[in-house]
């Protein structure tokens, strides 16, 4: 908890200390801290109707959550995770990471509200710690445990239950889930991954290739050097939704900056946005290539159901029709890829302003549909060589296709009894 909010404290402390004047309490620092804090755990806003920048704004509530804080937040529950893994007893650490963080958040809360924007009570109370606790329990029941020395100590009787329970569920489930359920997750999330990957490495090149954009935004916002810095570290934050959104671009769904606008490969309207610089990357105008960026999810679910014939031996074993294996997969793959492009879109969205801002992201559910016919169709194609049934053992075949022989006659003893002992 330390870590979380200190990151933020730290550098809004400072920038009270050196650019403010004496008519602000440092309250104020910690009370933006604490609020972008309790942002990352997913605790909605709530900013009363007010001037900002000397504009009349209505009251409006703020969604957002910067994946890249939230990032290093549950980062450090897995890693708490891990080490009560290694222990003989898990729930006394789960009560107490539980109990610790719900006065913590309860502390936040309380004192982070003000006239300007307070956190939803109830959410930031029970919210952060419920979160944390779950992803600290997922992580010591199912993670490898860090070693502490204690390897020769028994195994937890929360994780041998817990897994052999999950186990007899996987495997009451039938034979089609079992043997398509391995490959077809491998696939979908490498094809997730892919997207990305090169959605990260295109916004890099672009906020690279129009870096005077970039520079002319940072001085029209007239902020001093700890000021730049500070809205550097806040995109820094929210750079992980913007990954995202650019891979809803490749999908060549698109989204939006505030209602009416539209980013997509087709073309950008965009209407007044806030001069933040890293809107510098968003394309703009009509791209007559546009539509060539789906190839980035066609080709990604091409090559991640070839790679993944490995892990498909269950498919070519249980199976024996190479439609069925191949549709079956196939769908999988999309299915897959198509979901968590839903839970990425509804973490990565949300209200970042009034008004129109309140719409900011893409279409969950429009997105993860168009992902999956393109994953669909194209992993399907693919699966005909991953998943193709195996031919039965030729030495079977053969013996199958033997014609029957009649049995041979025994041959007649010998009359000398020694002889017959011999032939015996």
């Amino acid at each position: 908890m330390a870590v979380g909010l200190g990151i933020l404290l730290v550098p809004f402390t400072i920038l009270w200390l050196t650019e403010n004047n004496a008519s602000v309490d440092f309250m104020a620092a910690y009370r933006a801290a604490a609020d972008t804090w309790l942002a990352a755990h997913g605790v909605h806003i709530i900013v009363p109707a007010q001037k900002i920048a000397g504009i009349a704004a209505p009251d409006f509530v703020l969604s957002i959550i910067p994946l890249g804080l939230s990032a290093i937040v549950f980062g450090t529950a897995y890693r708490v995770g891990r080490r009560l893994a290694a222990t003989q007893q898990l729930w006394p650490g789960w009560a107490g990471a539980f109990a610790v963080y719900l006065g913590f958040s309860l502390l936040v809360t309380t004192t982070a509200k003000s006239d300007l924007a307070f956190p939803v009570v109830a959410q930031g109370t029970y919210q952060p710690a419920v979160l944390w606790t779950l992803v600290t329990m997922a992580s010591s029941l199912f993670a490898r445990p860090i070693d502490l020395g204690v390897a020769h100590l028994p195994e937890a009787p929360e994780r041998i239950l817990v897994r052999a329970r999950l186990f007899k569920f996987v495997d009451g489930l039938g034979w089609w889930y079992r043997a398509v359920s391995t490959p077809a997750y491998r696939a979908g999330t490498a094809v997730v991954a892919s997207l990305l990957g090169f959605s990260g490495l295109v916004i890099a090149l672009s906020l690279a290739f129009n870096w005077i954009e970039v520079i002319r935004l940072y001085e029209g916002m007239q902020l001093t050097l700890l000021g730049g810095i500070l809205l550097t570290v806040g995109q820094i934050a929210l750079l992980p939704n913007f990954v995202v959104l650019g891979a809803d671009w490749f999908t060549g769904v698109g989204f939006s900056i505030g209602t009416g606008s539209l980013v997509s490969p087709l073309g950008s309207q965009l209407g007044p946005m806030p001069a933040f610089p890293i809107f510098a990357a968003l394309p703009a105008g009509t791209l007559s290539f546009g539509m060539i960026a789906i190839a980035v999810t066609v080709v990604a679910a091409f090559l991640a159901t070839l790679r993944v014939r490995e892990h498909a031996e269950a498919m070519r074993f249980e199976f024996a029709s190479a439609f069925n294996a191949a549709l079956s997969l196939g769908l999988g793959i999309g299915v897959v890829a198509g979901l968590e492009m839903v839970v990425l879109n509804l973490l990565a969205g949300g209200a970042i302003g009034p008004g129109r801002f309140a719409d900011f992201g893409g279409n969950p559910w429009l997105t993860g549909l168009v992902v999956f016919l393109e994953t669909a169709v194209v992993s399907t194609l693919a699966a005909f060589y991953s998943a193709k049934p195996e031919a039965p053992d030729a030495h079977l075949i053969d013996r199958v296709r033997q014609p029957l022989r009649k049995p041979e006659q025994p041959a007649e003893p010998a009359a000398s009894d020694d002889l017959f002992i011999a032939e015996k």
